[in-house]
């Protein structure tokens, strides 16, 4: 018997790099991503692609396709004040230029990394 499985797995992706994937994403989406709700799976989908992720080269299955799936909540559409974004609107909201008062991050995507410093902390083994 095969079975295929997922198992949960975090990775990070730098925030610089998030207008430039959601750009390319989109364009692989052709027509259909004009409308299209835009996700965090878009995003870590197109990162595989693109060979950010190079640990999850396995999960390519042709030049065009990723076998992966974010958990529900990475899937579920991007949102900024209870309002579901576009693809376009995503890469709006993330190419907006920087303050003059310095390298404060976009407020949009703050809100997008949930108003946190998202990274992976190593767990630590009992010794």
């Amino acid at each position: 018997m095969q079975l295929k499985i997922y198992v949960p797995r975090t990775i990070e992706i730098p925030t610089e790099y998030l207008p430039a994937l959601a750009k390319r994403a989109l364009d692989a989406m052709g027509e259909a991503g004009v409308d299209a709700q835009a996700s965090r799976g878009a995003l870590v989908r197109q990162a595989v692609m693109d060979g950010l992720l190079r640990e999850l080269d396995v999960l390519r299955l042709d030049e065009t396709t990723v076998d992966l799936y974010c958990d529900p909540q990475g899937e579920a559409p991007l949102e900024i004040d209870n309002r579901s974004l576009t693809m376009n609107e995503l890469i709006d909201s993330l190419s907006a230029p920087k303050t003059a008062a310095g390298p404060k991050r976009n407020e949009a995507v703050e809100r997008l990394r949930g108003g946190k410093d998202e990274r992976i902390i190593p767990i630590r083994r009992a010794g």
